[in-house]
């Protein structure tokens, strides 16, 4: 049965209702009728007892008749067991407590304990909800799916690949290595980048010799290859090589980067997954592009490229640092509606072949934010395509391969991304900092448009709201959104929605904010 819940005022009149009862048990003995009550009765409102074992509501005029302060139990009727107690719930004439009006002793004990009955009644109704998958929430609703085997998908911080970088040659040193010569064709120099070879000596057909470059041998990746057609050492004997070598610029794993504010509580800070070594890339530029994962999880990690820049523990050889890529993949904790929407559809995993069923299994993939499933996407039958953002590829695939049917082709892919930015004047009280404002401003448009789905168009209605909820807002103009497809021509337009393919998903570029300033009235 659904608990009923009470509010303050039903709680301090239920009570004050009850003051004007009284209670007064008896314990029934076989063919006694009569059973006097103290005082004058004005009404029963109830008894109660136990019949054949088991507890029971006696009913008035048919068990049992009030005359004047005794009831009387009635032939026929349902009666109390044999030395069982029944007890009488009646109105007597005169109250032991008669003073309940507001301002006295007993009202003000009746209010005050209310207040704190209110309370537990409150937790008890949180507690009943908490039972039910529809109403349940936080840490309850976790406990419910459980049940289904189910856990809520945790925050997933951003990733991607930034490139550390310098645009003059390193430092060399001079190396000198003696190596055994075994017979084989080719031998690693310790040193990987070597600039040019000063030397090579050693013994042939027993006598001292200095071999020569592109005719004795070569040198290809940092490996010494001794050519077919010239001189070789003798076997068994050892050669020197001495070399120019560009010293190691060496990325440790851990390293951190940033991107730039001007506050450094909201600058994104960024690991290293791996070690990772400078290497030449042409026009005397050396990089290493190194994966790395945001420090928080969450989509606040997700920017643009070009965004990391900074390196805030300089490293000793390189110049410079930036992400060439987007960093994405960022995603929030699956929220209860999400989690509450699959648990739903959990069971349909048992059946499988069905779309509801392929889509559930790949939303169950950790890092998944949206899915779309379409089926026979260039209308020929057995195929299904699954556009998918985030996740691990492999694990989703995996998800595919088992949900599928037999026969039915699944084609996956990533949704294509489409780039939005945002011009729009503010009108601003004067007292109000721009400061805040814009930051606010830009959070709410950037959080929103993050959190579309595949598909979602994005809305200008949305984007006026949002924008009109920060304080100091006072009216929105000039605004203008504009869409950037790869190999397309850019959509500009004003108080109009910008329309998303069903293979598409919006991302935040450029939120660009002007303000005009006004006198408050």
């Amino acid at each position: 049965m659904p608990i009923k819940r009470k509010s303050y005022r039903e709680i301090v009149n239920d009570i004050i209702k009850r003051l004007g009862e009284s209670y007064e048990q008896f314990s029934y003995v076989k063919d006694k009728r009569k059973y006097v009550l103290p005082g004058r009765v004005i009404d029963i409102l109830g008894v109660e007892g136990f019949s054949r074992g088991l507890r029971k509501t006696f009913r008035r005029n048919v068990d049992y008749s009030l005359s004047e302060n005794f009831i009387e139990w009635i032939d026929g009727g349902e009666k109390p067991d044999e030395n069982s107690t029944f007890t009488v719930i009646y109105k007597p004439q005169k109250p032991e407590i008669t003073d309940t009006n507001p301002g006295s002793v007993v009202r003000t004990l009746i209010e005050a304990i209310s207040r704190e009955i209110e309370y537990l009644n409150e937790l008890v109704y949180q507690a009943y909800l908490s039972g039910f998958i529809d109403t349940a929430s936080g840490d309850s609703l976790d406990l419910v799916v459980s049940l289904l085997g189910i856990r809520r998908k945790p925050p997933q911080p951003a990733s991607g690949y930034i490139t550390f970088g310098r645009r003059t040659e390193p430092e060399t040193l001079q190396v000198s290595e003696v190596i055994l010569y075994n017979g084989s064709v080719e031998y690693p120099l310790k040193s990987r980048f070597v600039k040019d070879i000063l030397n090579v000596k050693g013994v042939t057909s027993s006598s001292p010799a200095i071999y020569r470059k592109n005719i004795d041998y070569t040198i290809i990746d940092g490996r010494i290859r001794w050519l077919p057609t010239g001189l070789k050492p003798d076997e068994g004997s050892t050669f020197t090589v001495d070399y120019v070598a560009y010293r190691e610029i060496t990325i440790p794993k851990g390293t951190r980067v940033s991107t730039y504010s001007p506050r450094p509580e909201e600058a994104r800070t960024y690991v290293t997954v791996e070690d990772a070594v400078l290497k030449p890339t042409g026009e005397g530029v050396w990089e290493a592009n190194v994966p790395i994962v945001c420090t928080a999880p969450g989509s606040w990690g997700n920017v643009l490229a070009g965004t990391i820049t900074v390196l805030p523990q300089p490293l000793i050889g390189v110049e410079y640092v930036i992400n060439k890529g987007d960093i994405t993949g960022g995603l929030e904790a699956e929220d209860d509606r999400e989690l509450r929407e699959r648990a739903k559809h959990a069971l349909e995993l048992a059946g499988k072949a069905t779309l509801p069923s392929l889509e559930t299994a790949v939303k169950s993939v950790e890092g998944v934010g949206s899915v779309l499933v379409k089926d026979m996407p260039d209308g020929i039958p057995g195929i299904v395509k699954v556009i998918v953002d985030g996740g691990d590829p492999d694990k989703i695939v995996e998800a595919i391969e088992m949900t599928r049917a037999a026969g039915v082709k699944v084609e996956f892919s990533r949704p294509k991304t489409v780039y939005i930015d945002v011009y729009l004047t503010l009108i601003v009280d004067r007292r109000i900092s721009e400061v805040n404002v814009s930051r606010r401003v830009e959070e709410l448009i950037r959080s929103y448009i993050s959190s579309l789905r595949i598909g979602d168009d994005v809305l200008f209605s949305k984007i006026i709201s949002l924008t009109l909820d920060v304080e100091g807002v006072l009216d929105v103009s000039n605004i203008k959104i504009t869409a950037h497809r790869a190999g397309l021509e850019t959509i500009e337009v004003e108080k109009e929605n910008i329309e998303i393919g069903d293979e598409e998903k919006a991302s935040a570029r450029n939120i660009t904010i002007t303000f005009r300033k006004v006198e408050k009235v």
